[in-house]
């Protein structure tokens, strides 16, 4: 079950601990425990009785989450925004108050946009506006440099970052002995940062879904693909499979609003999938689709893989916040816009 969100007097300060905390990544980690790389580890998870569910609430999460932006999608695909997303809230929360170079500057995050291979520096820049007109960045209120650009991540995008984790966290807890120990301790702001320096560390160090899933890469690779997918995976009967056995009614109009997308390039993208054995479409007008085994097996095999590195880096935080004990931080530098 999810955990109910922090509704207390303290959760904007439990927010801004967490924007303003500093993470362990800067000390020495232990070595990276991927159970996520293990084909027979995600095997046995997709086995467990209550991985259809898990998968079911988890992709429903995903849809609700979804806040489009046709500029957004033109920019950049599913995987890029993720990512991106992710090392700017790190660099956010690992930076030095006393370095103005640290933290998110565009410099900083071209760089890594180029070397972790998400975007070009050009899009990078774009990216990073438009962050800052979204919500999600903010000129940094303590930059004492005028030289330097440098930004801070809003509560805006930290909440967007926990409801992600909380409805992933949620879903996946009945799979996992330990499942509501780690939904739980979303709570503590500590734990969060350390669960998003262990995150870091294996994207950084390489990890990505679509190593062991590249057939999934048609739909992480392109514009809304990966919100079509899931789209799908939840239109299933209740009775039905996961992902649906049966056809379920996907109408070209609908999906596109639905994820964003332009119809065109929703029209494409299920006939480039069609091409490559992914779907069928049947009935009148092609409005049912139909999930080819390949696909069925691959999206199963990226929610067991999703599952198992959130339960691995979860460890890692707890294990983390444990060594570092003490009282969770509390802000001392404002995040920006409210």
């Amino acid at each position: 079950m999810l955990a109910p969100p922090d509704k207390s007097g303290d959760a904007r300060l439990g927010r801004q601990a967490i924007l303003n905390g500093m993470t362990s990544s800067r000390q020495e980690r232990p070595a990276i425990v991927s159970t996520a790389a293990n084909a027979e580890a995600r095997l046995a998870l997709a086995a467990h009785p209550g991985f259809a569910q898990a998968m079911r609430q988890s992709a429903d999460g995903i849809v609700r989450l979804h806040r489009g932006s046709h500029l957004l999608n033109w920019l950049v695909d599913d995987r890029s925004r993720m990512l991106f997303s992710y090392f700017a809230l790190h660099l956010h929360m690992t930076r030095d108050p006393a370095d103005p170079a640290s933290g998110i500057t565009p410099t900083a995050m071209k760089e890594i946009a180029v070397a972790q291979q998400i975007c070009s520096r050009g899009r990078a820049a774009v990216m990073l506006q438009l962050m800052r007109i979204a919500g999600y960045l903010a000129p940094d209120p303590a930059k004492t440099d005028r030289r330097r650009q440098r930004l801070i991540a809003t509560d805006k995008l930290v909440q967007l970052m926990q409801e992600r984790w909380r409805f992933n966290f949620g879903a996946m807890a009945p799979l996992f002995a330990d499942g509501p120990r780690l939904v739980a301790a979303l709570d503590d702001p500590a734990y969060v940062a350390a669960l998003l320096g262990a995150m870091h560390a294996r994207f950084s160090a390489g990890f990505r879904f679509l190593t062991h899933a590249p057939e999934l890469g048609l739909f992480a690779e392109r514009s809304g693909g990966m919100v079509l997918l899931t789209s799908l995976i939840t239109s299933g009967e209740a009775d039905d499979t996961v992902p649906p056995s049966r056809p379920v009614t996907a109408s070209i109009s609908a999906l596109a609003r639905r994820v964003s997308v332009s119809r065109p390039h929703m029209r494409k993208l299920l006939r480039d999938a069609e091409a490559q054995g992914f779907i069928a479409r049947v009935g009148a007008g092609d409005e049912l689709i139909v999930f080819r085994p390949v696909l069925a097996d691959a999206a199963r095999s990226f929610f067991a893989m999703m599952f198992l590195m959130l339960a691995d880096c979860g460890r890692e935080a707890l294990a983390e916040r444990a060594r570092t004990a003490g009282p969770a931080p509390h802000a001392a530098v404002a995040s920006g816009r409210p």
